[in-house]
């Protein structure tokens, strides 16, 4: 006998909710995602299987807050859970140089931004901060590792315009989609990121789990993730000038930060672990079964 069915898409949540109809199952929903730009029958859905469902589940606090507040939920149907990851892989990786790679000088500080070129993730701010840090007379590279979507052209394209725009190309180096992110993270100096719409920001966790200095946003979703600033240097959100100054005070006090950062990546790796994502599972499951 099936007591709870959890799902990871509202369209499944949706279908087997509606399958389980009249029967003693729960159904709990994991949602990864605002769906701001939902229309039609698809809103429809979204919003009335909120209404319906035994419990949600929210990857950061901010997104609960926000889901609780913009459609009437109780905070009891909903928790928040952070995402798991496996750190071995972190840990165990084939090592590739990515100076080699892309011929970049040892001399120069290797910077590093991911995620694919998409509204969740404001790419352009980054670029802007390159543009403000080459100014200061810092040698460095900022690699992009990071994917085109068809579905999200405008962003690829603005960012692309800008880099030639403001001849940016020795100071940044488009590496495309990358599989070897834990590679590329063992590499750098510092690494940067601009969180847009997201739920939980993944390059960043990953970034301070492998012991690297970062420097991020101040949204609502960072503090959260990075313990207001104890594990991230945090700029002042759609500030590209101040974006450039932390990244440079990072730069120039290297190994202090680098000292930080091992303290960081051992913290990160106990809150955003497998074994603690699992225990929190347990704790919903049997909330929701009583």
């Amino acid at each position: 006998m099936i007591d709870i069915i959890h799902v990871y898409d509202y369209i499944d949540a949706y279908l087997v909710f509606k399958m389980v109809k009249g029967m003693n199952v729960k159904v709990v929903f994991s949602d990864y995602y605002y769906h701001d730009d939902l229309k039609g029958i698809k809103n429809h859905i979204y919003k009335t299987i909120l209404k319906k469902l035994d419990h949600i589940v929210l990857q950061s606090e901010s997104h609960k807050n926000y889901l609780t507040n913009s459609f009437n939920l109780s905070s009891e149907q909903c928790s928040k859970l952070y995402h798991a990851f496996c750190f071995k892989r972190f840990d165990d990786f084939e090592y590739k140089s990515v100076r080699d790679e892309f011929f970049i000088d040892d001399l120069r500080y290797l910077i590093a931004t991911m995620g694919d070129f998409t509204p969740q993730r404001d790419m352009m701010s980054v670029f802007k901060m390159v543009k403000k840090l080459r100014r200061t007379g810092r040698n460095f590279t900022c690699v992009v590792a990071g994917d085109q979507v068809d579905e999200y052209d405008s962003n690829y394209n603005a960012c692309r315009y800008y880099y030639i725009l403001q001849g940016l190309d020795n100071y940044i180096t488009f590496m495309g989609k990358r599989v070897d992110d834990a590679n590329v993270l063992s590499q750098l100096d510092l690494f940067v990121y601009s969180s847009g719409r997201e739920t939980i920001a993944i390059p960043v966790i990953e970034a301070m789990a492998s012991g690297v200095n970062v420097v991020v946003n101040d949204c609502d979703m960072i503090k959260e993730i990075t313990h207001n600033g104890k594990y991230a240097m945090l700029y002042e959100d759609n500030n590209d000038l101040d974006f450039a100054m932390k990244s440079r005070e990072v730069l120039l006090n290297l190994e202090d930060y680098k000292m930080i950062s091992q303290v960081v990546k051992e913290e990160t790796r106990q809150i955003f672990s497998i074994d603690k994502h699992i225990n929190g599972l347990k704790r919903i499951y049997s909330k929701i079964n009583d």
